[in-house]
């Protein structure tokens, strides 16, 4: 038997837009991240979901309440899937963190230590392993489950899933409102990869930002 599981990165929020690291901030989504969300009901139009799972935090909620309304669904939350813990760099603006010496010591070597005042790349992956995992266990028969995180959080999981070392996982280009969709079957213990980084509706553009 197998399982699909369809990744999706919440939809946007103003911090975003805006160019800051929201970490665990409760930000909601903004108005397009709402018209994000809509996109990804009509993108899994015809798929028999069988079960959403999201991030605690509003923004993975808010977008995972919307696509479960399309069918007919609850969400259930799941701390595991929350995004990363960056301590510090919560709310700095992208373009001054560019300046911080232990951004670019993490940039280089991410395993060496983690952020500062906040989580290891290596409890990411194992917090998020566990979550996909439950949900496998949970949804054993040709399911298919929606799981709303963010995007550290499924770079984490690309990496670890796509058998790379866990140093790359910021190499993984995750859009907002994306979906990447992975194939796990009971006699393999990696998935095939379908689908990452498909922005439904969106440009080749919208890819790019």
């Amino acid at each position: 038997m197998e399982t699909t599981i369809f990744l999706v990165r919440h939809g946007e929020t103003d911090w975003q837009r805006e160019g800051r690291i929201l970490g665990t901030r409760d930000i909601g989504l903004n108005a397009d991240g709402i018209n994000q969300s809509q996109a990804l009901v009509r993108a899994l139009e015809g798929v028999e979901v069988t079960e959403v799972l999201s991030s605690p935090l509003r923004r993975a909620a808010q977008t995972a309440e919307i696509i479960a309304g399309g069918f007919d669904l609850e969400i259930a939350r799941d701390p595991r899937l929350a995004d990363v813990r960056v301590g510090k760099w919560e709310g700095v603006y992208y373009k001054d963190l560019l300046a911080d010496a232990d951004y670019q010591k993490f940039v280089v070597d991410p395993l060496a230590e983690r952020t500062p005042g906040g989580e290891h790349v290596a409890e990411v992956r194992d917090r998020a392993v566990a979550s996909i995992t439950q949900a496998l266990g949970d949804n054993p028969g040709a399911d298919n489950v929606v799981v709303v995180t963010h995007a550290n959080v499924i770079r984490v999981l690309c990496a670890h899933y796509t058998g790379t070392t866990l140093a790359n996982f910021h190499r993984f280009r995750v859009s907002a409102g994306s979906i990447s969709i992975f194939r796990f079957y009971s006699d393999r213990e990696l998935p095939r990869i379908l689908v990452l980084n498909h922005v439904p509706g969106g440009s080749i553009q919208s890819l790019l930002r």
